[in-house]
C-alpha cells in the first residue's frame, strides 16, 4: 500500500444553544470532535472533546480582557501561551513548548486568519461564514497533526477568533452609541 499525502482537513464550526455553545465537526459535518462552551465570567470559553462512553473531558479554556488585547489561554495537558505580536499589530503569537506558531490575517481586508510556523508554513486557516447565521466558519487543518497538537490549534484558533468577534461587537457598539 502506497502512502498518501494528507491534505487539507476542514473542521465545520457551528453555533449552538442560541450561540452559547459551538460544535467542531470533522470534515463529514456529522462526527463531533469538539464543544465549545461560552460564558460571560473567566473563563469565557471552555472547549471539550466528546468521546462515546465516558464523560466529555475539559481540554482547555480562554479567557479575555476588556481592555487588554491578551487572550489567556490554558490546556489541560501542556503549557501553552498566547500573546499578541506588537501594539499595533493583528497577529498572536503562540509558544507551545519549544514551538512557535502565529496566528494572523489572511488578506487586509478580511476577518479569515491564517496559522503559520517559524517557517511560514501554514497550518492552519479560517475562513469566516460571516452571512451565516448558523456556521461560524471553517478551520482548515493541513496535514495530520497528533491530537495534542491539533488541541493546541483548536484552543489557540477558537480563542483568536472569539477575541476578533467580541473585537468587532464592541467596534460596532460604539458605532451605534456615536450615531445617536
Amino acid at each position: 500500500m502506497q502512502h498518501q499525502p494528507v491534505g487539507p482537513r476542514p473542521l465545520h464550526i457551528y453555533h449552538r444553544s442560541n450561540h452559547g455553545r459551538l460544535e467542531i465537526l470533522d470534515s463529514d459535518k456529522q462526527t463531533r470532535l469538539y464543544n465549545v462552551y461560552r460564558s460571560s465570567s473567566k473563563p469565557h470559553m471552555a472547549i471539550s472533546r466528546p468521546a462515546p462512553g465516558i464523560p466529555e473531558q475539559i481540554i482547555g479554556h480562554a479567557s479575555f480582557h476588556h481592555f487588554k488585547s491578551e487572550i489567556e489561554l490554558s490546556l489541560t495537558a501542556q503549557a501553552i501561551a498566547m500573546k499578541k505580536c506588537g501594539f499595533l499589530s493583528s497577529s498572536y503569537e503562540v509558544i507551545l513548548g519549544n514551538t512557535q506558531w502565529t496566528w494572523k490575517r489572511d488578506g487586509a481586508m478580511t476577518s479569515n486568519l491564517k496559522l503559520v510556523d517559524q517557517r511560514d508554513q501554514t497550518l492552519a486557516t479560517f475562513d469566516n461564514a460571516s452571512w451565516s447565521l448558523k456556521k461560524l466558519g471553517t478551520l482548515t487543518i493541513w496535514g495530520e497533526p497528533p491530537l495534542h497538537v491539533l488541541d493546541a490549534i483548536i484552543v489557540s484558533g477558537l480563542g483568536r477568533i472569539e477575541y476578533q468577534r467580541r473585537a468587532q461587537k464592541t467596534h460596532s457598539g460604539a458605532i451605534l452609541a456615536q450615531a445617536s
